[in-house]
């Protein structure tokens, strides 16, 4: 069986997690899967580790690999091409290609063609990040320019997040007890209070998993900590109290603690936003869920 190659003329569009989920699908329906990233952009190694840890893959490359040693001993190979012109990289597999783009209003005017430089080799596209509110008038609009619309995924609040591990990155921080949590996907973060009440009615109602807080604020800190916030954003850069630290270290909760203050770090965290590479288990489960009434077997 020839490979499917998952293409896409920009990158962060949706390629990685419209591959993994298609792997869960093919693997539901009995299939082994191979899946594999080519080399060719500044995505591929992170990508390529993803892939190498999935249990579901054969395949197993923890690195970017050549078209030519893409293929491998499985009923289905599924191969993540590099964000631009496909047509090198699949006619050199022979492979089908699935085209991934990321939802505009209006939709990309360059798909129809994209998807014409394929020819006969491709099986159609997937559209991502479809606001809900858009699903039909996209579905329409796909119609309308002939494209052959596979699967539309609709915008996801956890599909968009960034990890733990991003996180960090772009606040420059100190941080304690990452390793274990760096692929936790962050879609839920508050901003504490500033005020001297008791906050943890607070945190308790809206259960975040990351609470960004002004270091010289032990009292909103303490009260995270005991609403059960699975990780603290420590703003400002002064010294916090011994005490919370310790109470962190205990419980084994990661403690972000960045020079930035609160205003530069909520907007440090905005542009992560539907803004980083697909990573992590949560998203993996989430997005297999969306593309569940895909007819995988019309792909290959």
């Amino acid at each position: 069986m020839p490979p499917l190659l998952i293409a896409s003329p920009l990158s962060l569009s949706g390629k990685t997690a419209v591959a993994v989920a298609l792997g869960r699908r093919f693997q539901d329906a009995g299939r082994s899967v191979a899946l594999s990233r080519l080399a060719g952009d500044d995505h591929a190694a992170e990508d390529a580790r993803l892939f190498s840890g999935l249990a579901f893959n054969v395949g197993r490359q923890a690195e970017p690999v050549e078209p030519a040693a893409a293929a491998a001993d499985a009923d289905v190979t599924l191969i993540e091409a590099p964000a631009g012109d496909p047509r090198g990289p699949s006619g050199s597999l022979s492979a089908k290609a699935l085209v991934v783009v990321a939802y505009s209003d209006p939709l990309p005017a360059d798909i129809p063609s994209y998807c014409r430089a394929l020819g006969d080799a491709c099986s159609g596209v997937i559209i991502t990040r479809v606001p809900s509110r858009r699903l039909e008038a996209t579905r329409a609009a796909a119609e309308a320019a002939g494209v052959r619309l596979v699967a539309l995924v609709p915008e996801d609040r956890l599909l968009a997040a960034p990890s733990l591990a991003a996180i960090a990155e772009a606040l420059e921080v100190d941080s304690s007890f990452l390793n274990s949590a760096r692929d936790n996907v962050i879609d839920r973060p508050i901003i504490s209070s500033i005020s001297a009440d008791p906050s943890q009615g607070y945190f308790a109602h809206y259960n975040p998993n990351a609470v960004i807080v002004r270091a010289d604020k032990p009292d909103q800190q303490l009260a995270a900590l005991n609403a059960g916030s699975p990780c603290l954003i420590i703003t400002g850069g002064l010294p916090m109290l011994s005490y919370v630290e310790d109470r962190a270290q205990e419980e084994q909760i990661p403690l972000l603690r960045t020079h930035f203050d609160t205003g530069a770090t909520v907007e440090r965290l905005e542009a992560l936003y539907g803004a980083t590479p697909f990573s992590g288990q949560a998203k993996v489960d989430r997005v297999a869920d969306l593309l569940g009434e895909v007819d995988v077997s019309s792909l290959v």
